[in-house]
């Protein structure tokens, strides 16, 4: 059991859509003194604009004022009552007003009883660095075996559209250049469903960014997948006690709930999150729903970056 601190730190959670980012922040968010906020930087789910996004997948050399504190309140780490005004201000309309009335009066309850957020965001991942030096936000980023991120994206049949990085000639040159011409190339096709090619690119382009950043930033936690599923105990009393959070037996039993060999190994059909699982079973499920075919053609396209973080054996 560690002792808490008297100051949580906030904390976001982001790395490749379908690694395991929600189930890791719904982990943190067992502590009390922690609560979640999903997915701010997601344009889809972001329905009253609270950042006024064009493309998912955003990066910012500079914020403005504006940007500045939508994006405090928007984590969860301050909200005061002239910023709640000039939303009113923004928007005349009744739900527009309620929607950000309801955030100002949940957010500053939470932060009044010295709550932190763990922020659950893949989307956020290129605004990793300026999040961490302007907010203070700790970082975790999860890495997950390819095949497995395939298999989860080819059982939710979902696509992407490069146009998000290639409308951000910035992030190209500056993040993305490695990859430039071929999300330059994929680019031209506008939305493309779901298909393996397309989708071990997407693996390379954000894995190797996460690469990039343990490099540049070793202070930040990073964690495969596969290591948090094997051995979630362990894991999150790592992550609790560089927090400051106290890891108890209460927690211990909720991990294990979530985790523990008595739950379903693989997600219920339809639905896009299913948190409790039996975590070890889950890691290899992949081998169950692809092909052998497929299993060889994933490995062959992402075999120059994936055999820096997989084994032979994890094949």
């Amino acid at each position: 059991m560690t002792e808490s601190k008297n100051t949580p730190t906030p904390i976001m959670v982001s790395g490749l859509q379908r690694s395991g980012t929600t189930w890791t922040a719904k982990m943190i968010e067992l502590a009390k003194e922690m609560f979640m906020v999903v997915e701010p930087f997601n344009l889809q789910r972001e329905v009253l604009h609270l950042l006024k996004l064009k493309a998912m997948f955003q990066w910012w050399p500079e914020v403005d004022e504006e940007r500045f504190w939508k994006l405090r309140n928007g984590f969860g780490l301050k909200f005061t009552k002239d910023e709640l005004k000039l939303f009113y201000k923004e928007n005349t309309q009744f739900k527009y007003h309620f929607y950000h009335f309801q955030r100002h009066i949940f957010l500053n309850r939470k932060l009044s009883k010295n709550m932190k957020p763990v922020i659950q965001d893949p989307f956020a991942i290129f605004m990793a660095p300026w999040l961490n030096k302007t907010f203070g936000i700790q970082m975790l980023l999860i890495y997950r075996h390819p095949a497995a991120y395939i298999n989860s994206m080819k059982r939710m049949q979902w696509g992407f559209n490069f146009d998000w990085l290639a409308s951000q000639p910035e992030l190209l040159e500056k993040r993305l250049y490695p990859f430039k011409e071929q999300i330059l190339e994929q680019a031209s096709r506008g939305f493309i469903p779901f298909e393996i090619e397309t989708q071990c690119l997407v693996w390379k382009i954000f894995t190797s960014s996460i690469r990039d950043y343990q490099k540049q930033y070793p202070g930040w936690l990073y964690f495969k997948h596969e290591d948090l599923s094997f051995s979630p105990i362990e894991s999150f009393k790592n992550i609790y006690e560089n927090l400051g959070l106290e890891f108890n037996d209460s927690i211990i039993q909720k991990i294990k709930n979530f985790t523990g060999e008595g739950n379903p190994a693989n997600a219920k059909k339809d639905k896009m999150h299913t948190l409790k699982r039996d975590s070890r079973e889950n890691i290899k499920s992949w081998k169950k729903h692809l092909s052998e075919k497929e299993i060889v053609k994933i490995r062959q396209l992402t075999e120059d970056i994936s055999c820096t973080l997989y084994s032979d054996t994890d094949w």
